[in-house]
């Protein structure tokens, strides 16, 4: 049964906020439309965002809170950006977002809080679903994806493990029909298809020839294109760097390297 509203809390880790442009560039269709309930099968949404929140401030954190308390079901908990081990940051700290007794709340509190008080739980992006640029070799954060910080056996609310949306970012209108089939799971219309790495199987059935190696690429913008299919790297000329994959960057690193320097 579709809910009458819902909540989505949106969190950034260790990323650049290329996800959340990302989706503001949705278009069939837009986060508007979404937020609005006007995609059949969605109800209005409340988006808790640091960046597109009404709120700012202590009334920001108050509705933080009132998530983590199970106050705003269902809730949808996403995750931008990889999850930095504040273990590494000594008495400093490497995210912050409010701060209790003097000290900031760091991200990774915030997503022991409200996981479990969660219906799903989504990492968007390669930051968040495999750590990404953050957690290439030699970094100090001890970055990781939200999937291995939460452990493999996480299951949210509805029985669900952490859905990945990897990309560098992803194409918007991935995370639009994600959260839309989400819904339709929920009323028992549609069930909810990931494949082996959590993907929805539908976003990421499609695979491509790399043109620099064998390998096959998990990707829809080379059929899809970027923004009203228009655009999107390996249509306008660019070189894929497999950045939907696990282990990127540091297992296509070759791919990226100039070739003097290989």
């Amino acid at each position: 049964m579709t809910p009458e509203r819902a909540t989505i809390v949106w969190l950034s880790g260790g990323g650049c906020d290329g996800c959340t442009m990302a989706v503001l560039g949705a278009s069939t269709p837009g986060l508007e439309q979404l937020l609005l309930g006007a995609v059949p099968g969605v109800p209005p949404l409340e988006l808790i965002h640091t960046a597109l929140s009404y709120e700012g401030g202590a009334a920001y954190l108050a509705r933080l809170e009132q998530a983590a308390a199970g106050r705003l079901a269902p809730l949808i908990l996403v995750l931008e950006g990889s999850v930095l081990d504040e273990s590494r940051a000594g008495d400093g700290f490497f995210t912050g977002l409010g701060d209790s007794g003097g000290r900031p709340i760091t991200i990774s509190t915030w997503l022991d809080r409200l996981a479990p008080q969660a219906a799903a739980v989504i990492a968007i992006g390669t930051c968040a679903t495999w750590g990404g640029i953050p957690a290439a070799a030699g970094n100090p954060t001890g970055a990781m994806g939200l999937g291995d910080y939460l452990g493999a056996q996480f299951r949210s609310q509805l029985g669900l493990p952490v859905i990945n949306l990897p990309g560098c970012a992803p194409h918007g209108d991935n995370f639009i029909e994600a959260v839309t089939y989400l819904f339709l799971h929920i009323a028992e219309t549609v069930p909810l298809e990931l494949d082996a790495y959590n993907r929805p199987r539908w976003l990421y059935g499609q695979g491509f020839r790399h043109a620099q190696s064998a390998l096959d690429v998990q990707c829809n913008v080379p059929t899809r294109g970027w923004m009203r299919r228009v655009g999107g790297c390996a249509t306008v000329g660019g070189r894929c760097i497999a950045c939907t994959m696990p282990d990127f960057p540091d297992r296509f690193s070759p791919l990226i390297v100039p070739q003097s320097e290989e």
